[in-house]
């Protein structure tokens, strides 16, 4: 897959972590959420664009899923209110 980075929407802190959304070019209507923490990635994935400031409002209980080994805070934001989620579960590599 091509990845291609158009700009940075928001990088906020949230506690020891930190989530960085940069909206793509390729693959269209895409985002890559990138989330650190002590400046390493934990976690790196792609994301709806128009679905990337749940990542933001929902920083703290991603940040609380992580610290105890879960993507709970991740299916609270890709939720879509409609019975679907946009979460996926993270596979080896993710995105560069």
């Amino acid at each position: 897959m091509n990845i291609v980075r158009d700009h940075v929407a928001f990088n906020i802190e949230n506690g020891e972590y930190r989530f960085v959304a940069t909206y793509l070019t390729e693959p269209v209507n895409q985002a890559v959420i990138e989330v650190f923490k002590a400046g390493e990635i934990v976690r790196s994935f792609l994301w709806p664009a128009y679905k990337i400031w749940n990542i933001a409002a929902h920083a703290d209980d991603i940040a609380r899923g992580l610290e105890s080994g879960s993507d709970e805070g991740l299916k609270i934001a890709g939720d879509t209110g409609f019975g679907g989620n946009v979460y996926q579960e993270q596979r080896e590599g993710g995105p560069k």
